[in-house]
């Protein structure tokens, strides 16, 4: 199968590569002034880079050692936002640390009543001048402990259907009235999610992202938004260890000699080839102005209980040893940074997350039915209903 994928010796490669060699040992901050952080993006913050240089870009990178800040909801989720609906001054405020991850940012978005239906949440901002009151409950925050900047939903028109009455806002995470706690988890390692309780918090109205009102959209389009970049199809949603790693692994501890072992490699290895394939088919047919196909929709669906069987077939080839804290299955196991789950050991306990976050496997089948299959959408009688109203007849 043909990529039509950009040759080691293509010309584009030059002035990427030759940056690297003139920047051995880049800062983030240095990245991010190159536009290498969002490529993509328009100028002066991106290169307003094709998919094809985005792809030379990351390889280059690579190539060099080089890696990016681990800013997620900044840089793959929430602050492209701002280039279309933030004002200049939100622009100059907040882009410039968060592509450089100088300042993290986290999503202020589930709540404990509202499961998956983020459009159900109950957090309420009230305008009073120029500030909005801010009072609620969020949960499974991601770092939320370390971020300066919350992407903060809540509704602001109780009155209006649940969808309709959601606004959304860039908040200060030492804004008096914010209070974290940390939602331990069975990994081990420092917690990566929090509760983060809102009591009166006072936030100034040109905090405001967009218009009153336009929270839901806003929403959803970050929700989908990705930086384009070929990440190898690993554990942890692309960024963890690989299938082809893995199999390097048992090879080198002579794991591969029981037979029903190796049997099981094969399936999991051929299964990160499958999805290296369509990683590969998306990006070429973006390259080519090709309409993407089904697989893209369903890339995460495939990927993340594929992860959790890589980190599982490994725990699970080391045996009683892998009950050891920090003992490394494979002795020559690459090294990717500073990013904890490129680490065996924090991937495996971790793992149980990746089919939760960024879309429970039930969603993403709902929306496989609904929007590719055109099978009847889930009847949700209150979807047109004020959200008050909803509430009380809930209750």
């Amino acid at each position: 199968m043909d990529f039509e994928l950009p040759a080691e010796d293509h010309p584009r490669r030059k002035p990427i590569r030759d940056w690297f060699e003139s920047n051995p040992r880049p800062t983030p901050r240095q990245l991010a002034e190159a536009g290498f952080i969002v490529p993509h993006w328009p100028r002066p913050w991106g290169l307003e880079a094709d998919a094809e240089l985005q792809l030379i870009i990351d390889q280059e990178m690579k190539r060099a050692g080089a890696f990016p800040p681990r800013n997620p909801v900044a840089i793959n989720n929430c602050a492209q936002s701002l280039l279309s609906h933030g004002t200049e001054a939100q622009r100059q405020r907040f882009l410039g640390p968060a592509l450089s991850g100088e300042e993290t940012w986290c999503m202020l978005f589930s709540e404990p009543s509202g499961g998956s239906d983020l459009s159900n949440l109950r957090t309420l901002a009230r305008r009073e001048g120029d500030h909005y009151v801010v009072r609620g409950h969020k949960i499974w925050t991601s770092l939320a402990h370390k971020a300066k900047v919350g992407v903060l939903v809540a509704r602001t028109a109780p009155d209006l259907p649940k969808h309709k009455g959601l606004s959304q806002f860039l908040v200060d995470m030492d804004t008096p009235g914010i209070r974290i706690r940390p939602i331990i988890d069975m990994s081990g390692h420092e917690n990566e999610y929090n509760e983060v309780f809102l009591e009166d918090v006072r936030i100034p109205a040109d905090r405001l992202l967009g218009k009153e009102g336009e929270g839901w959209l806003l929403s959803t389009t970050q929700l989908q938004t990705e930086r384009v970049a070929l990440s190898r199809p690993g554990a942890i949603w692309g960024h963890g260890p690989s299938a082809r790693e893995l199999v390097e692994g048992l090879a080198e501890i002579g794991a591969l000699d029981d037979g029903a072992l190796r049997d099981e490699a094969a399936d999991v290895y051929i299964e990160g080839e499958i999805l290296r394939l369509l990683a590969y088919r998306s990006l070429s047919d973006r390259m080519n102005a090709r309409t993407p196909g089904p697989e893209g929709a369903i890339h995460k669906m495939l990927a993340a209980p594929h992860g959790q069987r890589v980190v599982e077939l490994a725990k699970r080839a080391q045996g009683p040893r892998g009950m050891i804290a920090g003992e490394k299955p494979f002795p020559t196991q690459l090294e990717h940074g500073d990013d904890p789950y490129s680490d065996w050991d924090y991937a495996f306990w971790f793992s149980p997350a990746v089919t939760l976050g960024v879309g429970t496997q039930e969603i993403l089948k709902n929306v496989v039915a609904e929007r590719m299959l055109g099978l009847p959408r889930e009847l949700d009688p209150t979807a047109q209903l004020p959200w008050s109203e909803a509430r009380r007849k809930a209750s």
